[in-house]
């Protein structure tokens, strides 16, 4: 079902508001500047946007969106924003799109964790020919464009933001409850989201993140379920809605199988964010001890070859993470 002109508007008031407020838009127009023309849009989401338990230690989650990925390297490296080949990099991010950068602005504190996406493959992930959930997975979430070369751009990355949230429905089908309103909606794409990625973060993070977005899942949400309803999708039931056709068996062996392909991609990017995030082992220790409280100290053969040395330390971890939340 293509997505209704009331559900884009929606998107419209919360993702593109007239006025950006806080620091993020000043940061997205700071990388911008280096960036050059290769900037199309900045998208601003994460635990920095819907406010789930961030620290004064969180990095700032952008999505840069370019129009080519060799020339926005390029001028990073003459920035001093990169140390890596703009080749390598631009071939890199061909592969299993987005990159992942740490970039620090010259502003006191501010860490960014840049998810470098073209337009082009950021209109193929968030469609039915996308390669994997890792895009779709956070758009479907509140974002907001921060930066915008011009009006076309904006319009461009907030249809891709509308069909985000409209897909939502085509993979989370097979684990709805009965009735539902857009709440547990909501809940429900947490849950059957954060269940497919290998994260540092506890199990009880579904929760936090429900906290703080559940007024704009309500919001939002609430638009496409009465979309999906006049469509013929949803039956109105007592507490909200049910599903006019329920899934079969196979729609839930299929949705599985994506999902489970979609884990598979976003493990093999790990390899890749080694080359492209500077500092990557520090911040997943940072990532780590913010969420669990716990110091985690490296031995030096560790930290001096943690390809080799780290992995039984990370299977362990991923193990017990969320044991004392059971």
């Amino acid at each position: 079902m293509a997505a209704s002109e009331r559900l884009r508007a929606r998107l419209r008031e919360r993702a593109v508001p007239p006025e950006p407020a806080g620091e993020a838009p000043a940061i997205a127009r700071w990388i911008a500047a280096r960036g050059g023309r290769a900037v199309a849009a900045v998208v601003f989401f994460g635990s920095r946007k819907h406010r789930a338990s961030p620290q004064a230690t969180s990095a700032y989650d952008l999505f840069v969106v370019t129009r080519d990925y060799h020339a926005f390297y390029r001028a990073l490296q003459a920035a001093g924003l990169v140390h890596r080949s703009p080749r390598l990099l631009a071939a890199l991010n061909l592969f299993l799109p987005p990159n992942q950068l740490s970039i620090r602005p010259e502003m006191r504190g501010v860490h960014v964790k840049c998810a470098v996406v073209s337009l082009r493959h950021l209109q193929r992930e968030t469609s039915e020919r996308r390669h994997d959930h890792f895009i779709i997975g956070r758009l479907f979430q509140p974002a907001e464009v921060v930066y915008s070369a011009n009006a076309a751009a904006a319009d461009a990355v907030l249809e891709c933001l509308t069909r985000a949230h409209a897909l939502t429905y085509r993979w989370v089908r097979p684990w709805l409850p009965a009735a539902f309103d857009a709440g547990e909606y909501g809940r429900a794409l947490l849950r059957v989201s954060f269940g497919r990625e290998i994260r540092p973060e506890p199990g009880a993070r579904v929760d936090a993140l429900w906290e703080a977005q559940q007024e704009y899942f309500r919001s939002v949400y609430g638009v496409l379920l009465e979309d999906l309803a006049e469509a013929g999708e949803l039956r109105r039931a007592p507490g909200g809605y049910s599903l006019a056709r329920p899934p079969g068996l196979l729609e839930e062996v299929v949705g599985r199988a994506r999902l489970r392909w979609s884990l598979v991609r976003a493990t093999l990017r790990w390899g890749k964010h080694i080359l492209t995030f500077e500092g990557w082992l520090e911040f997943l220790l940072g990532k780590a001890r913010r969420h669990t409280g716990r110091e985690i100290v490296l031995t030096q053969r560790e930290r001096r070859m943690p390809l080799l040395f780290l992995w039984p330390r990370v299977l362990r971890y991923l193990r017990h993470k969320d044991r004392e939340d059971s």
